[in-house]
């Protein structure tokens, strides 16, 4: 077993799960996993490698899209630090966060890319 730590905390094991990744780029097209899939590369939190799958998420499954970026390192705005990824995510063309969430009373309005592990992907 595996464990999975997000700033030198412990948040869950799980086993490592095999799966074949594509060597994406900008300008890629892929097509988001089957549903099953994606589920079987998750943890109990919904996640893969710390990287959360959202419930909005689960639309896009069997569909092609653009990899408009792929993404190394990100700001956390919650803790005021910039990450380096462990591994390469990706930003999808014509993709954004909803803003809906079942924590929130509310709708968010700023309009988010969602960030894809490339487990999530394959190329078509």
């Amino acid at each position: 077993m595996g464990r999975l730590q997000f700033g030198g905390e412990i948040i869950s094991e799980m086993k490592s799960k095999e799966i074949s990744l594509p060597e994406l780029k900008a300008g890629d097209i892929v097509r988001v996993r089957p549903a099953e899939s994606i589920r079987r590369s998750l943890d109990n939190f919904n996640k893969a490698d710390g990287c959360l799958f959202m419930n909005q998420m689960w639309e896009y499954c069997g569909q092609e899209y653009k990899v408009l970026k792929v993404v190394n390192n990100f700001f956390d705005e919650y803790r005021y630090k910039m990450y380096k990824t462990r591994f390469p995510l990706c930003i999808l063309d014509g993709i954004i966060c909803s803003g809906l969430t079942d924590e929130f009373q509310h709708r968010c309005d700023r309009s988010c890319y969602l960030l894809w592990h490339e487990k999530w992907l394959e190329k078509p």
